[in-house]
């Protein structure tokens, strides 16, 4: 089963198969240190790319998770609006791009560029998979900038299993009114919320689970009580269906 951290760069290539996604680096570029793991929100740092002989730019690939977001947005298009607002707040940054719509290939992008304290950046946001999925790019150099953001032209397939044949994504389907049984994993000593995604085949079971946080043992204990979790069989449009959904497991004295 594919996770969204696990995409890689081999052969100049950054792919993701979770996302569908294959991204050829810019000449002369390479894979930088991997960046840290999912934050609690469900926000992903997928990947970092740079320049081999400098540090004048950077490209950071990324994804925030819309079923575990701080201020869940409906829409790749709602993210960025909302990202601008809190960018413009912050003293010296200039908005140089309001948010547009673009298309690259088959997907659609929202852009916005800005810049500020000698840098000028461009982030892009489609959507996947129930992800807002971002390429952001820094440079010091605004030629530079419009050179980097014309590598996203090559953005294509990985020609593995496609988005359209992926689990459906729904929101909030582990209710009590959904779930026929349930389990508890034991999570003792945890401070923060652990966020769960999790795969519900068509009759009702659990086929996958994908823990974003928490210690080895946690993690470990949340995947053994969760594939014993047993929910109504999902249905959309009169058919069963395989869904993608969320859980999020939070603790004492968290709101």
């Amino acid at each position: 089963m594919l996770n969204p951290e696990d995409g890689k760069v081999l052969n100049g290539r950054y792919t993701n198969a979770y996302f569908d996604l294959l991204y050829p680096l810019p000449e002369g570029w390479k894979e930088d240190l991997a960046g840290p793991g999912p934050s609690p929100s469900g926000y992903y740092v997928l990947g970092t790319l740079v320049p081999e002989d400098d540090v004048s730019a950077t490209i950071m690939i990324a994804a925030q998770d819309m079923l575990f977001a701080a201020k869940p947005d409906s829409s790749a298009a709602a993210m960025t609006v909302a990202f601008r607002e809190e960018i413009s707040k912050v003293n010296g940054m200039t908005i140089d791009r309001e948010p547009t719509e673009v298309k690259i290939g088959d997907r659609v992008f929202h852009r916005v560029d800005f810049s500020g304290v000698g840098l000028y950046r461009a982030m892009f946001a489609t959507e996947g998979r129930c992800h807002a999925l971002t390429f952001n790019f820094t440079t010091s150099d605004r030629d530079e900038l419009a050179n980097l953001i014309l590598s996203l032209n090559k953005l294509s397939s990985t020609a593995a299993k496609s988005d359209a044949s992926a689990p459906l994504c729904v929101k909030n389907y582990a209710v009590p009114e959904n779930l026929l049984r349930r389990v508890q994993p034991e999570l003792s000593g945890s401070t923060v919320p652990i966020p769960v995604r999790m795969i519900i085949d068509k009759d009702g079971g659990v086929k996958h689970v994908h823990v974003l946080g928490g210690s080895t043992g946690q993690r470990r204990n949340i995947d053994e009580a969760l594939r014993q979790w047993k929910f109504k069989p999902p249905v959309v449009d009169g058919r069963p269906v395989e869904i993608e959904t969320g859980v999020l497991f939070q603790f004492k004295g968290q709101s």
